[in-house]
Order: C-alpha cells, then sequence, then structure tokens
C-alpha cells in the first residue's frame, strides 16, 4: 500500500517472484473484471461507487490463496477495507509527495491526479498508511530490486533470533529464506520459522544416527507449536539416497494424510536434506520445507541452495528437482558432535567459497584453522556465515545454474575424476574437493589466469585445516574417470580462478596444461 508512484505494482510484481505466490494488482484486476478503466469508472459512476467496488474486491482477494496484493493508493480510506486489513501484512511503501509527482508525471489514467487538492490528499493519507501497515519501506532514491531484498529481510525474518547466532538472506526466485547459524539452536525451529510463514502440522524426518536430535527438537515443538507432530526415523542399515526411501518417506506422509499446508522437517547429514528436500518438492507437487542440517557437510552445502537428488543405480543425485526451503537451522554444535561425518569435507567447502568470491574469508581461514578444525563453535559460526553468505548471493543470482551458479564448481570437475580413484571413507568428497581445488589452481596458472603464489596460498590453507593438497595421478587414469562421470559431455570444461576471489566457468584446457597441472599436484 502507498500514494500513486510509490511503487506497489513494480515492487510487488518482483516481491511475489521472490516469494513463490501469485501478485494480484487491485486496479487491474477490476478492470479485467468490468472490461473497464478505472479512470472511466471515476468519471462515469464516481469515486464512492469505484471504492465500494474497490472494497469488495479487496475482501474477496484476501479470502483467497496467499499471494502479495498491490491496493490503490486510495483503498485502505475505506473503513472495511481497513478492517480486512488488520490480519494480513500490510507493507507501507513511503514515498515523498515531491518524488510520487516526478514519478507520475502526467498520467491520464490516474483520475485522483485531476484533483486541485491532491496535495490535501497526500497529507490525509499517510497517518492511514501508518496505522494500517505492519511494515513500512522507504522508496525514494531506491531501486526497486535493493527495496525488494529489504522488504523479504522483513517477511522472513524469525519470532526471535537466539543470542549468538548469524542468519543469512537466500533470495533466488520463488524461495526467499534465511539460514540461521549458531550453537545449541536445533530445538529453536518453531521460534525461527519466517513471521510471514504460517504451516500446519510438522512432520519430522530423520536418518541415521540422528534420531537423538530430532527426538529433542519433536520434544520442544510439542511445547511451541501445539498440535502434535508425527515422527519418522529411517534405519541407518538402509540406503537414504534412493527411490525406496522417498518412497517410504512418501508413503508415510500420506498415511497420515499431510497437506500441501504441513511442514517436512529434514534432520541429518547430506543425505537427510537431499531426501526432505526431493520429497518437499514432489509430495502433493511441493510442500513448505524446513532442514535441520547436522554436519558441516550439510551445512555449508547441501542444506543452501534448493538442489536435491536421488541416487539411481548409474550414479548418485541423477535424479533430483530444486526446491528452495522456507528456512535452515544450522546448529554447529551437532556439527563438532558429526566430526567423523563430513566435517573434513564442509570445511573444503568454506575454503572453496574463499577461494572463488571472498579473499578476506580466506584470510580468516588462514588465522584460524587450528580452532576450526579442533571444533571452536564460534569460530565455525563465524566462518559458516560468511561461507554461506558468498553461496546465497550465487543462488540469489542464479538458482538454477545456468550462469553464476557453475562457480561453485570450481574443483569438482577435477574432484569427480579423484574421487573415483581415492579410497573410500566419510570425508571422500571433501578430499577430493580439496586436491580438485589445487589442481584447479595449477591449470588456472598454467593458462596464464593467476600467479602461481595464490595456488600456493590456498594449498597453504587446506593444509592447515587437515585436508589433502597432493596426489599423484596420470591424465590416463583421469580419462577413464572422466568418462565414467555421467555428468561431463565431451572434454571435460574447468571452473578456473582469474585472480583472488574471481572465478570463470566452462574453461577448456589442452592436454599439456592438463599434464602438467596434474604434474603440480604430484610435486611436494
Amino acid at each position: 500500500m502507498g500514494f500513486m508512484g510509490a511503487g506497489k505494482t513494480t515492487i510487488g510484481y518482483l516481491l511475489a517472484e521472490k516469494l513463490g505466490l501469485p501478485f494480484v494488482d487491485i486496479d487491474i484486476l477490476i478492470e479485467h473484471r468490468t472490461r473497464r478503466r478505472v479512470v472511466d469508472i471515476f468519471a462515469e459512476d464516481g469515486e464512492a461507487a469505484f471504492r465500494r467496488m474497490e472494497h469488495e474486491t479487496i475482501v474477496e482477494t484476501l479470502a483467497g490463496p496467499p499471494a502479495v496484493i498491490a491496493l490503490g493508493g486510495g483503498a485502505v480510506e475505506h473503513p472495511g477495507t481497513r478492517q480486512a486489513l488488520e490480519a494480513v501484512t500490510g507493507v507501507h511503501l513511503e514515498v515523498s509527495y515531491e518524488e510520487a509527482l516526478l514519478r507520475i508525471g502526467k498520467d491520464d489514467l490516474r483520475p485522483m491526479m485531476r484533483r486541485p487538492d491532491i496535495g490535501e490528499i497526500y497529507q490525509r493519507r499517510l497517518p492511514v498508511y501508518h496505522g494500517v501497515a505492519k511494515l513500512a519501506v522507504r522508496t525514494d532514491g531506491r531501486r526497486p530490486e535493493d527495496i525488494v531484498l529489504g522488504l523479504l529481510e522483513l517477511l522472513v525474518a524469525p519470532r526471535s533470533v537466539p543470542a549468538g547466532s548469524r542468519s543469512v538472506l537466500v533470495a533466488p526466485m520463488g524461495g526467499a529464506h534465511q539460514v540461521h547459524i549458531g550453537g545449541g539452536i536445533a530445538t529453536e525451529l518453531a521460534a525461527l520459522l519466517p513471521r510471514a510463514t504460517s504451516v500446519g502440522r510438522c512432520f519430522v524426518v530423520s536418518t541415521g544416527g540422528d534420531r537423538a536430535p530430532a527426538d529433542a527438537l519433536v520434544a520442544r515443538l510439542r511445547e511451541d507449536r501445539g498440535p502434535e507432530p508425527a515422527q519418522l526415523d529411517l534405519a541407518a542399515s538402509a540406503p537414504t539416497d534412493g527411490f525406496a526411501a522417498v518412497e517410504q518417506l512418501s508413503q508415510w506422509l500420506a498415511e497420515r494424510e499431510a497437506s500441501r499446508d504441513d511442514l517436512l522437517v529434514g534432520v541429518g547429514g547430506e543425505d537427510a536434506c537431499y531426501l526432505a528436500g526431493f520429497v518437499a518438492a514432489t509430495y502433493n507437487r511441493g510442500m513448505p520445507l524446513a532442514l535441520v542440517p547436522t554436519t558441516l557437510h550439510g551445512q555449508a552445502d547441501a542444506a543452501v541452495g534448493g538442489k536435491n537428488g536421488v541416487r539411481l543405480p548409474s550414479g548418485g543425485n541423477l535424479s533430483g528437482t530444486i526446491h528452495q526451503p522456507v528456512v535452515v537451522v544450522s546448529d554447529v554444535e551437532l556439527a563438532v558432535e558429526h566430526r567423523d561425518d563430513g566435517f573434513r569435507t564442509g570445511l573444503a567447502e568454506v575454503a572453496k567459497h574463499a577461494v572463488i568470491a571472498d579473499p578476506d574469508l580466506l584470510d580468516l581461514l588462514e588465522e584460524r584453522a587450528e580452532q576450526a578444525v579442533g571444533g571452536d563453535v564460534d569460530v565455525l559460526v563465524d566462518l559458516l556465515a560468511r561461507s554461506t553468505a558468498v553461496k546465497a548471493a550465487i543462488v540469489t543470482a542464479d538458482q538454477r545454474e545456468q550462469g553464476e551458479r557453475i562457480q561453485l564448481h570450481y574443483g569438482h570437475t577435477f574432484g569427480r575424476a579423484f574421487e573415483q580413484l581415492l579410497p573410500p571413507g566419510p570425508d571422500r568428497h571433501g578430499h577430493a574437493v580439496s586436491l580438485g581445488m589445487v589442481a584447479a589452481g595449477f591449470l588456472s596458472a598454467r593458462l596464464g589466469r593467476i600467479d602461481r603464489s595464490l595456488i600456493e596460498r590456498h594449498r597453504r590453507v587446506l593444509d592447515r585445516l587437515g585436508l589433502p593438497t597432493r596426489l599423484s595421478v596420470t591424465l590416463d587414469e583421469m580419462d577413464v574417470a572422466w568418462r565414467r562421470s555421467r555428468r561431463a559431455a565431451g572434454e571435460p570444461r574447468f571452473v578456473l580462478l582469474n585472480g583472488a576471489g574471481v572465478a570463470e566457468g566452462r574453461i577448456p584446457a589442452g592436454r599439456d596444461e592438463l599434464v602438467g597441472a596434474l604434474a603440480d599436484l604430484a610435486a611436494g
């Protein structure tokens, strides 16, 4: 809501895209239904008749499915409309009178602009907007995109934030949400749900080894939410990354008559995040999702970005969707407890984000590597928050990996091959990514994109994090491994560095440069 020229239609449309909701402009809806322009209704029937029609349309729209609704500038002057707006999240887009006139100009389609007392109308409406709206945002001199991001921060803000925790906004199209990072916050899910989010029952699924945090969360949900949450723990002995687990979880939801308004909560490592995400995206064609990742790998990677996948006999994550959660709660204390399960892999992901986009984070990693490896919760919260901010910015710009998101594959082309050559272990993926980053760095240097000193620096950081940085392997062995990789079509292409914190994707490389980079990787 707001005065003419405040940007209600422009900002409302952009906000609806980010939230994944329909957008309704009341003036346009009235024109569509009546097949008459608002200016003609004013001229032929009078303002009072239009306000009655406007009020009825607003009340009907508010009673419908969730949406972002743009009101006409004078809608709030109707007492019945003001009463109807008490139950919704009203946002006042504040615009100065001078700025409004500049934006509107001589718009013949705005009947109110023909009034000689337009300045008095502006002054009369201001206190009404202030009284009705729950949120207010200034729009003068600001780009619509910046205004929308500011609004999202408010709309997805939690009811309360635990002391010492950090929050990061992830705002891709159709799924803006916050990631909350802290120590001991796993049971705070109900308080960390966005204020504007209303969900029905909670269905909590955990995977092997995470029954205890899931039990604690369910007990707290009973206290905080009222309706009895349902809980399913998938046994550690059964695979949780294939379609058998998808069927088991989906059937469990169906037997309990879960609806599209209920919340599915995934508690566990990366497999739990992917499984819950896939089922939330497909059960009933989509339901709200919350993630409580319990490993550092899950917190740094799998829970952020909306990607999920299911393993097929031919390989992992070959079947998948993108489905953003409504909230992610990353409890670093749980990650420290799971230091035998993906901890080094999580550190590798943090290091990767530092290398591709945040040189200051690389400095911090180098300074605090020993504390991070030792499980210092405060240090890990800081590192993870900064790492998440890097990934959030990339995902916000490119949710579906059609452009900027390819940067997150730095080291992965080499790493996918290395992973097939390394011995099994809980951190094999992280070891492969670490080695892949070093190899990609050396390839960047051999192609003249960076100085070798930068590679030696991030090799030094990875060493301090306890990650491998040296491997002896031939290009023939790599070729065999690349051919096995279903993701590689044709000759492999790489994400390489053009400088500290500057990555570029889809770069080809000749055999001589690849042989040289592998020789560099093997050197002591």
